[in-house]
Order: structure tokens, then sequence, then C-alpha cells
């Protein structure tokens, strides 16, 4: 473990330090000297992003915990599915998850892109899209039967708003019924009144159900949300349906949205991302991070890390001329992608973000002596 450090008076003085640790080119067994050390990646998922994974465990090989639920929130369009499809995709690069199942709950029967040839072949074959939900016990059933099963798994349910319930779709029947007596016989039929509580209540008892079985499964759950306006009392503007046992079961709770779209030849194809991790089980740090994601690519991890050494001053940026220091490298940002894509230098570049987001979270510890040994 390494000794705190006091915080640098001066943003300047920080930055200059971890622009002073990261080019010294520490080994890699130095990261694992950290505080995050105990976090194994073996047990990690990852998300497809090097500055998500970050931001998820302090590690930039995964970011989600084998063994827990995850809740994605966001508007329309600001690239939930394809972050959940990126970390499949991730998977298969991985032995250790060849025996992993990928469920695909369609509940939107909104997937119609090219699955191959956005993420490979290897998630077109493995990806299992007949366990479509169409109820909140529809879901219940379907993630009862994964954990029977006994294979270890990965379950995407696209989306919890998009799933009804038997009491609803009855309270759609008894609806019809009525108005069609109405227009029969001329006489106002009175509709029952409801709370409509039956999904936050069924969606609690779910995740009390199946915890532990996740856990002990070494399975993986990501849920889906869309945004709401919050019309009541707090201090955000935006909400989730399912009540609030998703914030209570879940590992990490990840808000997405879009800061800008992303276009070539005045036409969109894609939005900048930003990612905040409101809630961390794993580290219980608050992070936020902001992610290019292209409709027909998926996230741009090398974009980003590119983005975020340059945001952090290891790497100089003069007008369009970036200088990446550590390949001995300068060109516009689209060359040192290409050259280090060509390169294959994918590897090398995340182990410097790696190092850079550990020697800023260096900086950022409270300089206190322990309570606890």
């Amino acid at each position: 473990m390494v000794q705190l450090r006091r915080r640098p008076k001066g943003t300047t003085e920080a930055v200059k330090q971890i622009v002073k640790k990261v080019k010294e080119k520490e080994p890699a067994a130095e990261e694992e000297k950290r505080e995050c050390a105990w976090i194994d990646p073996y047990y990690l998922i990852p998300t497809g992003s090097t500055l998500l994974n970050c931001a998820l465990s302090d590690h930039y090989q995964g970011g989600y915990q084998i063994g827990s639920v995850v809740n994605t929130i966001g508007d329309s369009g600001t690239g939930k599915t394809l972050l959940a499809l990126n970390s499949l995709a991730e998977m298969t690069l991985f032995k250790r998850f060849d025996d992993y199942r990928f469920i695909f709950d369609d509940v939107e029967a909104a997937l119609a892109g090219n699955i191959e040839f956005m993420f490979g072949r290897s998630v077109a074959d493995r990806i299992e899209l007949t366990n479509r939900s169409s109820t909140i016990q529809d879901f219940y059933i379907n993630l009862l039967k994964a954990i029977k099963d006994g294979q270890p798994f990965v379950y995407i349910l696209d989306s919890m708003d998009a799933l009804t319930s038997k009491e609803e779709q009855g309270r759609a029947t008894k609806m019809v019924n009525a108005r069609k007596k109405e227009e029969e016989t001329g006489e106002k039929v009175k509709e029952a009144g409801s709370w409509k509580t039956e999904k936050p209540k069924i969606t609690s008892e779910i995740l009390r159900v199946t915890a532990r079985e996740i856990k002990d499964k070494e399975a993986f759950v990501n849920i889906i949300s869309q945004t709401r306006d919050n019309l009541g009392w707090g201090f955000s503007d935006k909400t989730r349906s399912g009540g609030k046992a998703l914030k209570f079961y879940c590992c990490h709770e990840m808000w997405v949205s879009s800061t800008k779209p992303l276009k070539k030849l005045n036409e969109r194809i894609g939005s900048n991302s930003k990612i905040q991790v409101s809630k961390n089980k794993l580290t219980f740090k608050r992070r936020t991070v902001e992610i290019p994601i292209y409709d027909n690519y998926g996230i741009d991890d090398i974009g980003s890390c590119v983005d975020y050494l340059v945001a952090e001053k290891i790497w100089k940026k003069t007008k369009q001329t970036i200088k990446a220091v550590h390949f001995n490298w300068e060109g516009n940002r689209d060359t040192i992608i290409k050259r280090i894509e060509r390169g294959l230098r994918e590897q090398e570049l995340t182990q410097i973000v790696g190092r850079t987001w550990g020697n800023k979270e260096d900086l950022l510890k409270i300089d206190r002596k322990r309570r606890y040994k």
C-alpha cells in the first residue's frame, strides 16, 4: 500500500505531479501496490471502455464486478444498449468467460442492427435473443430459469420501462370491456382505481430473491432503464421507474447522457456520452467520464483514451497537433488514433491511462492517519 501524500496546494502543482509520475513510466507492478490492489481483475467484467472501467473499479482492465447487478439509466439514444453489447464483445476476448451464456432480453423488440458487423462473430453466435419478456413476471421467471440452469451467464434486460405486468394487462382488458358496455347500453361504467404499484413490488421481490444466487453463480445482470422527468420532490430533474429496490440492490448505478452529437458530412453518426457513476459499492467513489459512442461502431475506446490524456495534460496539444510522448509521435487526433491501431499499441495506451488514473486517485486521497489498521 502506498503512503498517503499531501494534496497539492493548487491545480497546476497537481497536474505537474501527475505528468512527472506517468513520464517516469513506473512498472505495471507499481499499480498493484495501490489500495485498489485487492480488486482482482480476474473477477471484473470489462465494459469496453478503459475510462469507464477505471470509474467503476479503479482498474483499467475491468469495471463490473462478477456476481452483481447494475442499473444503466439514460435518455433515448445515449448509447445504453451499445454499452451493454460492448461488454459482451469484450468478454469474448477472454478465455475465462468462454462458458458464459449471453442472454439479451429484448423487451423493446428494437434490437435490429448487424450484431456480427459491430461486435464480431463470437457475440453473434453466442447471444440468446429467444427469452423475450413481456411482463415483470416473465422477467422473474426467465431470470430464475437462467439461475437454475447452473451455467454462468450475463443477463441484459432492455429495458425495465418496456415491461408491463399481468395486473396492467388485466386493467387494460377491463377498460376495453367497460368501454364496449358503455357503447352497447349507454350507461357509464365506473372503473376501479388502483395504485399501480405491482411493478416496483415485484422488482423488489426479484432482486431480494435472486441477489445471492447471482453472486454465487458468478453471473452478471445489467438492467437498462429509461429516464423519466421527476415531477415529485427531489434534487434531480430526472428519475427512473422500478422503485427504490433497483438502487438498493445494484452494485453500480450509472446515468448516461449525451453532451454533443458526433457528425460527419453534416450527418449525426454518434454522440459523446457522459456517464455518471452515482452509486459504487466496489470503490465507494462517484466518478464521471465522457466517451464517444458511434452508431455503427460502438465505443471509441482509443479516441476517449487520447482525449483523456490530452485533458489531463499528459500529452500536450498545440492547436490541432498532439504530442504522444510515450510513443514519440506527433500528429492530429485522427493520425494518432490510426497509428495506435496500425501499430497494435492499444494495450500500451490503456496501461498509460490506467497509471494516469491511479496517480490522480492517489492525489485525491485524504492525507490523514488511518483510524483502523
